[in-house]
């Protein structure tokens, strides 16, 4: 039976009649499906081409929440480190003293000191907020140090002592959720993390049918390092001895399990905690020995106890001391009290109750309800002086910290902060006060923020971690300070300083004593007068100081994709992610876009032939003062100066402008014009522009007069050049380099005799200058790091790629003394330390001047200028390995072929603010591949006189692999060349015409400026050399001066033509290759004639070597306040450092177009294919960029694409606060976050947000904070409807407000929703829509509908379910909304309020809709169970034209042309058909026969003529099915057939389907949203290509040890007991283990890999190319 027979039985199995089955094939045939009747499942396309069902899923955004913090000193002795668990990612920070007014571009954090007063007597006063006043003080910054992803969720983490092999570092111990715990260090040579040993406890005897969950996941650690205890399988606990000594090779023991039901009797162990000051490890813990529900609350209400029971870790015993019972019974967690009171803090729902030494001193009570929890044996230790509060607590949501000996901060999961001060007599607690220093009131009305505190100090906490950091004020005090880092789950957290004011000593240093106590409380510790006064001084005790904070984009409520402006809404190139993150009044919207999108100040097309490169530099004019040549400007006040010249350079030509208020072109000037520019630069001081050129180099002043021209050697060219003041370097078209050093005294050139035979053998150098003078040698860095501990280690790079070279000799042979190809100057006059050498040089400019080399062999050197001395060596850098390491400053000299991975350019830089002193190593491949290094500081005692240096790999997501771009390059420029000639041989005559019109207007205006500038120049005296000169002049409309005798350019000491020689003839032309000098905004395009393209074989230059025409490696100076790093070519990115002291390299895109002067004539802009025609590579491109400086744009940058356009653009405006709207660039995707809201600024519980692409606006389904009304119905209205008629149209039940009880007067707080319409321009909210009290957004999305008022027939509009929660025991309700977006008149002074919400349908709804849905016009609308699909034509009334009845709760509806998606929150996935034509219809297709599988999300999954379905269960996990009813496993299709699963270790929040790149492969992926705040990309794969990357993927997962010991399969595997049955596992590819080695891995692994599988390792990297192409949607 063929298919097309199985496909008809089908449907007339389901009911289906004949003009039912005609309209679902022809669905099926319009979507290029064609049924075959072979026996395999398997589709082909219209083309014949066959695709098979396999999905990959890669990590797009990395999860942001911070899950756990701990600190330790984990880098060195002393570090003060910071880890971070954030999911699957361990992040290490390190916490550095800065200078508060010189943190660069960091971001600046808000200072608040709190205050704890007594006024009029009354206790415990609410701390006030007073800003502090600037200052040059130091302040703790974090910086981060590396992030590494594992392969298994992190439950918790603690730090453990180290051994003595490891020089007092600490270690990390990381636990995860089977039962696993692993203990990791830090390796200072290559600044990663190493797995020091695995503890695994994943056994059958232990599990007893019961698994780990969140909570059994946490260590806990003895105060005194002599054990670890982690909770595994309900009552157990897993102990880790900890060694105590000083001579063990391991710093633990062998591990072993205690069972705390057998041994000491305790279950239902809820929390634990170690107690300090006991001899042995002795642990307070939580527990239930009865297992209790709220139903019991009448019998049983004190429930839970606290046993203290005592370690013995030789014996392997468990002694109980102390067992307190009758604790409330909502009480969670603990809190170990420190001496003097010690004991622990019992955390409930409701209140706070001390424990110690086995009795219960105090239960401070929080609400009123409290007191139903508390039996009656413990009402006399009720404590309820903060009843009023009516606070209640989520203990495992809320953090706590200690401050002091008696005082803690606790944060709520409302994003409180309260001070919780202890009071009594010795250790006994008589009461705990509670006092809020940040947060809204709790018993509010409307939770409102209290004024100036909540943004600073108030997070949504998720972990707590203690630091102690130690430094000297400027009088040379040692002090102490404590400071808190609080983990935030709403996407803030914070590192704050907390200031004990009222002690005598620094921060937290508590004293055992009573005196003490009484110093801290007053005479009276029972009652104390004021908390935070002591006698002596009774003013502010604690002061909080938010220092830093780091931005997170979790945890995601909602997903949506946007576009930046409605005119380019549908355009791929302006897509953008929008996200609600947050909860409660902390909800924000987060914008982020994987591009940078530079803000354009100008893009226009410069006159002439097509430009190759573009150089920006600024230079100051020198005056003769007193005989002595002085300049305008200082070198303090260089950074601030604006560009004088910009240098364009063309294949025949070079153009030279003056910046000033417009861009001019300066036609008479002393640069040279006649060729082609290699390169610009400023020398001495920017008194003088360097300009080389093919066969010399010239020097301009700042009048653009040449003052020095130097012609190289007959036969000999200038390939390339790399200045850095004062030393210019040429490579020659021989291979050698010549160098020039600029003299100061004469201001000119002057060259170099020797120049090192290395340099001969360079294929890339580069000019580095220390300006910070971070670079030591290994002897000054070993004495200034003394206390260091370092292992002595052979860290040889070798390893790596011996197996690839076996023939070659051995390294011992190939290597040479690099001195020897340098010369003998060690053993001579030049015996001098780093630090000494050049230090005149040093001094003037800023720092010692290094050159960084790489050799045609791979090896990479830097030499010190200006004895190019050899201080640092490595063999075969071009394997780009994880970490570079010093070669002995041996070389490799021969003459091996690199590992196939050609470097292009190399460059060292210091990126990032003034004071950021951050040197990275970037390396760009031919085939655009970019590399980042790290430096950091790591002595050899080997070389004494090299640097102490290595570099470490930054691995970034951004991956290019572009092997033929630069061929298509070339082709390209070959056929603008030809376009271009065509248009001026045809216009020639025209363009002479009116060049000769212009010049005489601009010789007239020219005349008038003379004048005007040599009546300045009178003031100075005739002796200048710049005569005319004045200090930033400003420019006039153009600049051609005539060339006469006194001429204010001319030089009375020089004979020649001011122009030089070689412009003789272009000075008597006055045109530049037909360009006409006027203002670039006046050009007027011309018509272009047809243009006759070279042939495609046909290579117009010699492709042997590496297309170079300009730097692709291009520093940018303060670029918004960044030293950033421009890498241009075929995926252009910019490399920044922020204040976190991280490389985050951000692609860049800028638009591309071709001048009318190269289309053909007749064409317009728009019309015209400028990529088909070959004028332009299928890249967005950029040949070059450099610095800009002006008027018209501040600190930005000019950008030339490939058809020649300029573009003059800057960075988006970062603010320094994040939180305040600013772009935040230092995150792994630029990120804005906006404060949502009506009531007040930024108070907003964000529910949802829909992207209107009509408009261009966002709407957001905000709330406000309210207190919760139990509602019930009118029972007099019931009575009178009690015999009414049911239907339809019967009213509902109206309802009323219930009294408050004294028992219930702590009502919750619910969310009020409102939908705001906000503009995409300003962020702001310029609509509202409230709701009805109670009534919450359930779904809300922007719909096409069909409508019959627009000429299309369909429309857009906003629709809007909402559903009632009123209590159990009230039916439900909801209602529907349909929403337009119209133009209105905007308010004066406010264009961006033009647009309004306005209701068109509004209906209720007897039950609460659960999920809306588009399908084919129509809307789609869940009721519990019911699917109702429903027309909006009339725009009028929703018409119900199709229902269908499944069996649960709907949760999801995803349309896509005439099939249904539905998820059902019980009973799993539903594949539907709806039919059009005829008898309107819902039909089941197909279902999910598991009806256990808790569906949340659901989409569908195209590529080509394949469609997959693809469904997120409430675990976190992904299911793909399959709708095949030719499969005989299916049922003739009444079963969707599983075809893999996938663990995301998060819960799903969206599932967003997007039109995958390029957009001709008709494929779409799916993105992924998960409430850790990471993005995932699911996506199909062709058969061959996962075939081979799956293999290569198994590989990888047997072969590379992973961190941890953790198991990368596994990871991603469903866990057990999720598992429904069994489901293929080979068809999903996990891309996040593969990416990464091939995006940057080193290339002797990805070899090895590549030829095991038997393939090469372009053909892999051109697979993770495409992938990564698909996948990149923003």
């Amino acid at each position: 039976m063929g298919s097309w027979e199985l496909l008809i039985n089908a449907l007339n199995d389901l009911g289906f009649g004949a003009t039912q089955r005609t309209s679902v094939m022809k669905n099926f045939y319009s979507y290029g499906f064609k049924l075959e009747s072979d026996s395999r499942s398997r589709m082909l396309d219209e083309n014949g081409v066959e695709w098979i069902i396999l999905q990959h899923d890669h990590f797009v955004l990395p999860p942001s929440s911070v899950d756990q913090a701990t600190s330790l000193s984990f880098t060195r002795a002393g570090a003060s480190n910071l880890a971070l668990a954030r999911g699957n990612v361990l992040e290490l920070y390190k916490i550095d003293l800065v200078l508060k007014g010189t943190t660069g571009n960091e971001a600046a954090g808000d200072d608040y000191q709190y205050n704890q007063n007594s006024v009029g007597g009354e206790e415990f006063d609410l701390p006030m907020i007073q800003e502090r006043s600037a200052d040059t003080t130091k302040r703790p910054q974090m910086h981060l140090v590396g992030r590494w992803s594992l392969h298994g969720k992190i439950m918790d983490m603690i730090a453990v002592r180290g051994s003595k092999q490891q020089g007092g570092v600490e270690n990390l111990l990381l636990s995860f959720a089977e039962a696993k715990m692993a203990l990791v260090s830090f390796d200072q040579g290559t600044q990663s993390i190493v797995t020091e040993s695995i503890h695994y406890y994943e056994h059958e005897q232990l599990q007893h049918k019961t698994r780990n969950d969140e909570v059994s996941c946490a260590l806990r650690a003895d105060t005194e390092g002599r054990c670890v205890a982690m909770r595994i399988y309900d009552d157990k606990l897993a102990i880790l001895p900890l060694t105590t000594g000083n001579d063990e090779a391991k710093p633990y023991t062998d591990s072993y399990v205690v069972d705390m039901r057998g041994e000491a009797g305790v279950r239902g162990v809820r929390d634990c905690v170690f107690l300090a000051g006991y001899l042995e490890p002795t642990l307070a813990i939580l527990h239930e020995p009865v297992a209790m529900w709220p139903g019991m609350l009448d019998t049983t209400v004190d429930s839970l106890v606290v046993t203290v029971v005592s370690l013995d870790l030789v014996r392997r015993s468990v002694s109980t001391l102390n067992s307190v019972s009758r604790l409330p019974y909502d009480s969670c967690t603990l809190v170990a009290v420190p001496d003097p009171i010690g004991g622990v803090l019992v955390v409930g729902a409701s209140s706070i109750t001390h424990v110690a030494n086995g009795t219960v001193s105090c239960i401070s009570v929080l609400n009123k309800v409290a007191a139903r929890g508390i039996g009656v044996a413990m009402v006399d230790s009720i404590d309820d002086s903060n009843v009023s509060l009516g606070l209640v607590l989520d203990p495992h949501a809320c953090a706590c910290a200690f401050v002091g000996p008696r005082t803690a901060a606790l944060w709520t999961q409302q994003g409180y902060c309260f001070l919780l001060t202890m009071d009594g007599d010795g250790r006994l607690v008589r009461r705990i006060v509670a006092k809020q220093v940040a947060g809204s009131e709790p018993g509010a009305e409307t939770h409102a923020p209290v004024a100036d505190t909540w943004e600073d100090v108030g997070v949504v906490p998720s972990c707590v971690a203690e630091l102690r950091v130690s430094y000297d004020d400027d009088s040379g005090v040692s002090l102490d300070s404590l400071l808190l880092f609080v983990g935030g789950m709403a996407g803030r957290s914070i590192l704050l300083e907390v200031e004990d004011r009222g002690s005598s000593g620094a921060t937290g240093n508590g004293d055992a004593t009573m005196e003490m106590d009484a110093d801290f409380y007053g005479e009276s510790s029972a009652v104390p007068a004021s908390i935070g006064n002591n006698k002596e001084t009774p003013e502010d005790r604690y002061r909080f100081t938010v220092y830093d904070e780091l931005l997170g984009t979790g945890p995601t409520v909602a997903m949506e994709i946007g576009a930046r402006s409605p005119a380019t809404s549908g355009s791929e190139e302006n897509l953008e992610l929008i996200t609600c993150a947050g909860n409660e009044w902390r909800g924000r919207l987060r914008v982020q876009q994987r591009q940078i999108q530079p803000e354009i100040m100008a893009s226009f097309d410069v006159p002439g032939a097509p430009v190759r490169g573009v150089w920006t530099v600024r230079c100051v004019a020198e005056y003769n003062i007193g005989g002595v040549m002085q300049s305008a400007a200082d070198s303090g006040s260089l950074s601030s100066l604006n560009d004088r010249f910009m240098v364009l350079s063309r294949d025949a030509s070079t153009a030279v402008f003056s910046v000033g208020d417009e861009l001019v072109e300066m036609e008479r000037t002393g640069f040279f014009t006649k060729g082609p520019t290699i390169s610009v630069a400023e020398l001495l001081g920017c008194t003088r522009v360097v300009q080389v050129y093919a066969t010399g180099l010239r020097l301009v002043n700042a009048s653009g007069r040449e003052t020095q021209s130097i012609a190289v050697d007959a036969g000999q060219e200038v390939v390339s050049a790399e200045v850095s003041d004062p030393f210019v370097l040429l490579r020659m078209s021989s291979g050698d380099y010549v160098a020039y050093e600029a003299i100061a005294s004469s201001s000119e050139l002057q060259l170099v005799p020797q120049v090192p035979a290395i340099l001969g053998r360079a294929c890339h150098l580069s000019l580095f200058r220390d300006t910070h003078r971070v670079l030591a040698s290994n002897r000054d860095w070993a004495e200034s790091n003394r206390d260091l501990h370092v292992v002595t280690e052979d860290h040889d790079n070798d390893d790596e790629f011996d197996s690839l070279y076996a023939d070659a000799k051995q390294p011992q042979q190939r290597r040479k003394r690099l001195t020897s190809l340098v010369g003998n100057k060690r053993q001579t006059k030049k015996k001098r330390d780093a630090t000494n050498t050049g230090t005149a040089l040093a001094d003037g400019l800023g720092g010692p001047l290094y050159a960084a080399v790489l050799l045609t062999s791979g090896d990479l050197c830097i030499l010190r200028l200006p004895d190019f001395e050899p201080v640092w060596a490595m063999q075969r850098f071009d394997s780009l390995p994880s970490t570079l390491v010093p070669s002995l400053v041996d070389i490799d000299e021969s003459s091996d072929e690199p590992l196939g991975m050609r470097l292009d350019q190399v460059r060292l830089a210091q990126l990032g603010g003034d004071s950021i002193e951050t040197l990275h190593l970037v390396a760009l491949t031919t085939a655009g591949e970019l590399s980042v290094y790290r430096a950091f500081g790591f002595g050899s005692s080997d070389d004494p006189m090299g640097l102490a240096l290595r570099f470490t790999r930054i691995s970034h997501d951004v991956f290019a692999y572009e092997p033929e771009y630069e061929r298509r390059v070339i082709r390209a420029q070959a056929r603008q060349l030809a376009a271009y000639a065509a248009w001026t041989e045809a216009d020639k005559e025209r363009l002479e015409e009116r060049a000769v019109e212009e010049r005489l207007a601009r010789e007239r205006a020219l005349e008038k400026q003379r004048r005007e500038e040599a009546a300045a120049v009178a003031d100075w005296g005739e002796d200048s050399d710049d005569e005319g000169m004045v200090e930033a002049p400003k420019p006039a409309p153009v600049v051609v001066p005539p060339v006469e005798e006194d001429d204010l350019y001319a030089d009375a000491d020089d004979s020649r033509d001011v122009f030089g020689e070689d412009n003789a003839e272009y000075e008597k032309a006055f045109l530049n290759d037909g360009d006409v000098a006027k203002p670039v905004e006046e050009v007027v395009e011309e018509p272009a004639p047809a243009i006759e393209e070279p042939a495609e074989e046909e290579d117009p230059l010699d492709l042997s070597e590496p297309f170079v025409r300009a730097p692709k490696l291009t520093i940018l100076e303060n670029v918004s306040g960044y030293t950033a790093l421009f890498v241009s070519g075929a995926r252009p990115a910019l490399v920044l450092v922020g204040s976190k002291r991280y490389a985050r390299v951000h692609p860049i895109r800028l638009l591309a177009r071709v001048p009318a002067t190269l289309q053909p004539v007749g064409t317009s802009s728009a019309d015209f294919d400028a990529v088909a025609a070959g004028l332009l590579t299928p890249w967005r491109a950029v040949v070059c960029v450099a610095r800009f400086h002006g008027s018209g744009c501040s600190h930005g940058f000019v950008a030339l694409g490939q058809g020649g356009t300029l573009t003059i653009a800057g960075l988006p405006a970062s603010s320094n606060s994040s939180l305040r709207g600013g772009m935040e660039f230092d995150s792994p995707w630029p990120v804005r976050c906006i404060p949502v809201g009506t009531a007040h600024p930024g108070i907003a519980a964000l529910g949802g947000v829909c992207f209107h692409a009509a408009s261009g606006s966002y709407a957001v389904a905000a709330a406000s904070m309210v207190r919760f009304r139990i509602k019930e119905p009118n029972p007099d209205i019931a009575a009178r409807d009690a015999n009414a008629p049911t239907g339809a149209d019967q009213p509902l039940i109206s309802e009323h407000e219930r009294l408050d009880l004294s028992t219930t007067s702590v009502p919750p707080a619910v969310a009020r929703y409102h939908v705001d319409l906000l503009s995409p321009i300003t962020w702001e909210t310029i609509d509202s829509h409230g709701l009805d009290a109670n009534e919450h957004i359930v779904d809300m999305q922007t719909l096409t509908l069909d409508a019959a008022q627009t000429a299309t027939g369909s429309k857009q509009f906003l629709c809007l379910a909402t559903a009632f929660v009123l209590g159990e025991d009230v039916a439900s309700r909801g209602k529907m909304y349909v929403f337009d977006v119209v133009d209105v008149v905007p308010l004066p002074g406010r264009p961006q309020t033009n647009r309004k919400l306005r209701l068109l349908y509004k209906e209720e709804i007897k039950g609460s809709i659960g999920a809306l849905g588009e399908l084919r016009g129509n809307l789609a609308v869940s009721l519990g169970s019911k699917i109702l699909v429903r027309s909006f034509r009339s725009n009028e009334s929703l018409e119900t034209v199709a229902f269908l009845d499944c069996q649960a709760w709907v949760k999801s509806l995803a349309g896509f042309k005439n099939f249904l998606l539905i998820g059902d929150l019980v009973n799993s996935l539903w594949f539907a058909g709806f039919q059009e034509e005829g008898p309107t219809r819902l039909q089941v297709l197909g279902r999910d026969f598991c009806n256990q599988l808790p569906v949340e999300c659901a989409d569908f999954l195209v590529s080509g003529p394949q469609l997959e379905l693809v469904a997120a269960d409430a675990y976190g996990n992904l299911h793909f099915f399959l709708y095949a009813p030719r499969d005989a496993h299916s049922l003739n299709g009444q079963k969707l057939l599983r075809r893999g699963e996938y663990n995301l270790r998060s819960r799903v929040t969206a599932i967003r389907r997007l039109v995958a790149k390029p957009l001709s492969s008709g494929q779409q992926a799916c993105l992924v949203a998960t409430a850790s705040g990471a993005l995932y990309a699911v996506s199909m794969l062709p058969e061959k290509t996962f075939k081979r990357l799956h293999r290569i993927n198994t590989q990888l997962v047997h072969g590379v040890e992973p961190l941890a010991g953790l198991n990368p399969r596994e990871f991603r595997s469903v866990p057990i007991h999720q598992r429904q049955y069994h489901a293929p596992r080979r068809t999903v590819l996990d891309a996040d283990l593969l990416v990464p080695l091939y995006a940057h891995g080193s290339l002797s692994l990805q070899r090895e890999t590549a030829q095991r599988d038997g393939t090469t390792a372009d053909r892999v990297l051109r697979d993770v190319a495409e992938i990564e192409r698909t996948v990149s949607f923003f």
